[in-house]
């Protein structure tokens, strides 16, 4: 007895089972360390991206509100946010003095904004995120300022509880913890049974976590046998599938972040057309016709999805046009025009500060262009003029000519038609232009709203 124990402590069974005990161990601590890493990581980007683009939406309609004092205004943006965001702490709109103008508690409105410092997390431009406690509770505090025309006239404060990346962290590690557990005590057992055949498992396991290290989610590996070691190589599959998961379950998470994001744009236009009392509901309605354009340009979901967001946000520089002008009841003076001109360059600015609405900038920036080059503002030419920007030209153009207007009654569908086909080849498309005119010919004005995009 004494022998076989003294044999067993000698041999290769138990230096093996040792040396996989010590390389199981380093190897799913090592990438355990890694993927919890990654995932926070992730969880507070996303976070952080999520409350920029919240605060954003705030201070770009909080801006004119504060310049023009519809304080109305102010506290209804500030209710309705915190309304459409369940873990919305707070949210308030402080002017250049610190006075709090609106604030989603009314009873603070006309106190002086009390600021607590916190922790500074790294945050995209354009925002001040910190860790701040309140209450005993911890939150994500978001400090944007509010600027209209070159100048800063507030600040928007806006509290994220921290609760929910708490726990998603939490959840992510001990489901970790758990499988790196049992990938251990399976690692140790296929040892001591079959200790000439573990080299090979080893090193195509090692080679799985370093995949899963890199980045590889969903690597699997080739169960050879039906034994302790092809059941944790089983189980290895397992943890990466649950790893691919996670990952994917993070994404379906920065999805419906974007989709949030896109609801604030609809929102968002909507306020810029309600400006201008003769053309509420314009964006909409050039969101319908361009749809109805790229549908039969055979463009696929996501490109419509992309072109009627485009829709919504081309006249998002008009923001920085004053009522006065938009609501003119006549023709603009030279002055004026040319203010109104500079709206595509104003939204292209202001689509540049968030990098998700990059790809808007090219149908904001040259929606005005000409076909034959005689456009603005780069009086681009032909096929050069960005695809999304030739079809929304027309809708635009269509709109228009059919809106009525206080000096002058709108356009009936075919003499919008005949106008619009006068300018074919010098102001559109010759290509587009034929396309529209038939698919104009069953449009019909009052049509209910329903855009043809399906959710992504």
């Amino acid at each position: 007895m004494v022998e076989k124990l003294k044999k067993f402590l000698q041999g290769i069974s138990l230096k093996l089972a040792m040396v996989s005990l010590v390389l199981i161990l380093f190897v799913t601590t090592l990438s355990s360390l890694v993927v919890i890493r990654l995932v926070d990581n992730f969880l507070l980007r996303e976070l952080v991206h999520r409350g920029r683009a919240i605060s954003l939406s705030a201070a770009i309609p909080a801006g004119y509100s504060i310049l023009a004092g519809e304080r109305l205004a102010l506290d209804n943006l500030a209710v309705k946010i915190r309304e459409s965001q369940p873990d919305l702490v707070y949210l308030a709109i402080v002017d250049i003095n610190g006075i709090v103008v609106a604030h989603d508690e009314l009873a603070l409105v006309g106190t002086p904004y009390q600021e607590k410092k916190g922790t500074p997390v790294p945050a995209a431009e354009g925002a001040e995120v910190s860790l701040v406690e309140r209450s005993g509770e911890e939150n994500y505090t978001f400090r944007t300022p509010i600027e209209f025309a070159g100048r800063r006239v507030g600040d928007v404060y806006l509290g994220i509880d921290a609760a929910t990346l708490h726990l998603a962290r939490r959840a992510a590690r001990l489901q970790l913890f758990l499988v790196s557990a049992l990938m251990v005590i399976l690692g140790v057992g296929g040892a001591f049974l079959l200790s000439g055949f573990i080299t090979n498992p080893v090193k195509r396991l090692a080679r799985g976590v370093s995949a899963i290290k890199n980045g590889g989610y969903g690597v699997t590996i080739e169960v050879t046998s039906h034994d302790e070691l092809g059941e944790l190589t089983h189980n290895f599959n397992q943890m990466s599938q649950m790893i691919l998961e996670q990952k994917e379950n993070l994404e379906c998470t920065a999805r419906d972040l974007e989709r949030s994001s896109l609801s604030t744009v609809r929102i968002l236009a909507a306020a810029i057309d309600a400006r201008d009392q003769y053309t509420f509901g314009h964006s909409a309605r050039v969101a319908r016709l361009s749809l109805r354009i790229g549908t039969a340009l055979g463009l696929e979901d996501d490109q419509l999805t992309d072109l009627e967001m485009a829709c919504f946000l081309h006249d998002v520089g008009k923001i920085r046009v004053p009522d006065l002008i938009l609501n003119k009841e006549g023709p603009l003076d030279d002055r004026e025009y040319r203010l109104v001109r500079c709206h595509p360059d104003q939204g292209a600015e202001i689509l540049s500060i968030a990098e998700s609405l990059h790809k808007y900038i090219p149908v904001v920036l040259h929606h005005h262009e000409w076909y034959d080059g005689s456009g603005y503002p780069a009086g681009l030419q032909g096929e050069d003029i960005p695809l999304y920007a030739q079809i929304v030209a027309l809708a635009d153009c269509y709109d228009a000519i059919t809106t009525s207007r206080p000096y002058r009654p709108g356009a009936s569908r075919e003499e919008a038609i005949a106008e619009i086909r006068r300018f074919r080849g010098t102001q559109f498309s010759p290509v587009l232009t034929d396309l529209f005119s038939d698919i104009l010919v069953d449009y019909q004005h009052d049509e209910e709203l329903s855009f043809m995009v399906k959710a992504v």
